[in-house]
């Protein structure tokens, strides 16, 4: 089966929270299969940071609809926002 690679936002509950207490916030709760790759963060606004995750998950049906929602259920994330998917062998822009 093949992979792709999602792009996600996520944003925190608080502008005390950043990228690395998300992604750790997120890990465990991540399916069986799913990896982050990359992370990145940006300034919002307000001391607001949102994290830009690139996800590598198989493509298959509901994978995405899983992943989102095992993020949101970590009590820190208030919203996921997918940027763009791709299979794993191209590049997201």
């Amino acid at each position: 089966m093949s992979c792709i690679i999602a792009r996600l936002k996520i944003l925190p509950t608080d502008a005390g929270i950043n990228s690395n207490d998300i992604v750790e916030s997120i890990k465990n709760k991540l399916p069986d299969g799913v990896s982050i790759k990359n992370q990145t963060e940006e300034p919002l606004a307000f001391g607001l940071i949102e994290s830009i995750l690139d996800i590598q998950l198989e493509e298959k049906d509901d994978a995405m609809e899983n992943l989102e929602e095992s993020i949101r259920s970590s009590p820190i994330v208030q919203q996921v926002v997918v940027l763009g998917m791709s299979r794993s062998s191209t590049t997201i822009k």
